[in-house]
């Protein structure tokens, strides 16, 4: 069931959950987590509130029987709880229900033999009744909120999701286009003034085009793609910022396989030639490595430019590259930015290595 929809699911009366389990890869996205501190301790004071005026309302002489029964139960309904909680749909909820009914029909059924009493028996009698009907109840409510609150979850990852891809294309949109008018501007005058530069310049901007139209057709990209068009922009950026810009590329081949998000390289290279290169008459130096240790691969691009400027506020760019990071790495991928001692600017990727993608 989707509990969002606007429409009336009637089986509910009669069948009531989530229709299908949530699969491993959407229990992995929002169910790995456990029940909070507050809502086992909240549980724990109702539960005992509940016990003790319970206890208070029966018979004097079957108390000790009626608590044994009452911790029986509560442990009974926390493992399904638990259970229900790992993936709440309606077939566990059926079983947990069908379970319980089953064993307070065998506690009521013993209740003959072991309280002589009848008017001790229907007292106890009552109170399993009230028991019995009020943990199923409990244990619906509490796999229709977690059901709820994973299907919101995956809501939330899917628009977070979109949002980010959309703002990759959106940036994409706005830098290709600066990039090229700039770089087609030089290249018309150099053709009109034959100048020698010219060849080298379309050279270099042709293979760029080659390396980065497919680049953002995929979720995930070997760096040793990507470091093919960040090659191609830096002769295209050399071509045109000529002894200004010096670059190197120092990347160990372990780590060419590693799967990044597409565009991260070559937006780490560009804002270092914007920000680092380019606002100095004397130009400056960029140099991008690559390593693979003990499972993590890192992707770092330093520049000898100004710096960070005083007072300086992360970008939309910067922090959609922490959000892609995320959504393709985890907690354990990262991104940092910080001045170098000896001037200049050094930002660095981390993320766990991986070959192949995954679906």
């Amino acid at each position: 069931m989707n509990l969002a929809s606007k429409s009336i699911d009637w089986s509910q009366l009669w069948y009531p959950g989530r229709k299908t389990p949530f699969t491993r890869e959407e229990l992995a996205l929002a169910g790995g987590d456990s029940p909070s501190p507050t809502l086992i301790a909240v549980a724990s004071v109702n539960i005992a509130f509940i016990a003790f005026v319970v206890l208070l309302l029966a018979p004097p002489a079957q108390t000790g029987r009626l608590t044994g029964m009452l911790v029986g139960l509560t442990v009974a309904a926390s493992a399904l709880a638990a259970r229900l909680w790992v993936n709440p749909w309606r077939k566990p909820l059926l079983r947990a229900m069908l379970g319980l009914a089953l064993v307070m029909a065998v506690m009521a059924g013993l209740l003959r033999y072991r309280i002589p009493a009848q008017s001790e028996r229907q007292a106890v009698s009552m109170i399993l009744a009230a028991c019995g009907a009020l943990v199923p109840m409990l244990l619906w409510f509490l796999t229709l909120w977690r059901a709820h609150q994973l299907e919101a979850r995956l809501r939330e990852h899917n628009e977070r999701t979109k949002a980010i891809e959309m703002a990759r294309r959106l940036a994409t949109a706005q830098v290709e286009p600066h990039f090229l008018f700039n770089t087609l501007a030089s290249l018309q005058h150099w053709v009109q003034t034959k100048d020698d530069r010219a060849a080298p310049l379309l050279a270099a901007l042709t293979g760029y085009l080659r390396a980065t139209l497919p680049l953002f057709d995929r979720p995930l990209l070997a760096a040793g793609t990507e470091l093919q068009a960040v090659r191609h922009y830096l002769q295209v950026m050399q071509a045109r910022l000529g002894s200004r810009l010096a670059w190197q590329i120092d990347v160990e081949p372990a780590a060419e396989p590693a799967l990044l998000p597409p565009g991260l390289l070559l937006t780490l290279v560009e804002n270092a030639i914007e920000h680092g290169v380019e606002p100095q008459l004397r130009g400056g130096h960029i140099t991008l490595t690559g390593r693979m240790a003990d499972g993590v691969v890192r992707f770092a691009v330093s520049d000898d430019g100004a710096g960070l400027a005083a007072g300086w506020r992360q970008g939309t760019g910067l922090a959609n590259i922490r959000e892609r990071l995320a959504l393709a790495g985890g907690a354990a991928a990262g991104f940092t930015l910080n001045a170098r001692p000896e001037g200049g600017c050094r930002a660095e990727i981390h993320l766990p290595y991986r070959a192949e993608a995954t679906t």
